[in-house]
């Protein structure tokens, strides 16, 4: 059977939602598709939906469209059937970013936040929404370069579309360069334009 590709594109929110529930539905257990959006709040509301449904997904994206590839593992539960509009509540509201500014969380025991950097980046991928965007500065590129106890769970979390900027000036700094193993070297004036952008900022 032919794999369906949805093309979402030019489309605002609530309509890509709504073609990729259409979709989804009429998927057989295990079947794939591919859905194509062209901006980041509907690609947002597209991708928590899915994981509501319990589809497994990646998202890719490539010139400011995303390429959505989704695999239905499960039959479609009730919550299909509801109101697209529960998952659109924030298209007005831009995505948040995370900025990472230490290797640690919080202050004291550095043990104890390092333990908790930890927890904290690898939980990212279970909120709803998910960030638009990472962002490593200072002694946070430790936590994006080679030996980093993290990388994985960044590389899932750019795997499904969210951006990562380590700054590149940081990284010369410390000399680990060669050693970034997820996300791109970036420079300050994207990192401005991105917190800039955001719609809040969290800094753990």
């Amino acid at each position: 059977m032919r794999e369906p590709i949805i093309d979402a594109r030019g489309q605002l929110c609530p309509k890509p939602l709504i073609l990729t529930r259409d979709a989804l539905r009429k998927l057989a257990v295990d079947q794939p598709m591919t859905v194509l959006i062209d901006n980041q709040t509907s690609k947002e509301n597209a991708c928590r939906f899915l994981k509501d449904q319990g589809a497994e997904f990646t998202c890719t994206e490539d010139n400011g469209v995303f390429t959505i590839r989704v695999v239905k593992r499960a039959q479609a539960s009730s919550s299909m059937e509801t109101d697209v509009a529960q998952y659109c509540t924030s298209s007005t509201r831009k995505p948040h970013t995370i900025a990472f500014n230490k290797r640690t969380m919080g202050f004291g025991a550095e043990e104890l936040g390092e333990i908790l950097i930890k927890a904290f980046i690898n939980t990212i991928r279970e909120a709803s929404p998910l960030p638009g965007s990472i962002v490593f500065y200072n002694d946070g590129i430790h936590l994006a370069i080679e030996g980093s106890p993290v990388i994985d769970a960044l590389r899932e979390l750019e795997t499904i579309g969210v951006k990562i900027l380590v700054c590149g000036t940081c990284l010369d700094y410390y000399g680990k360069k060669p050693l970034l193993c997820v996300g791109t070297a970036s420079n300050m004036y994207d990192i401005l334009q991105t917190l800039t952008e955001a719609g809040h900022i969290i800094t753990p």
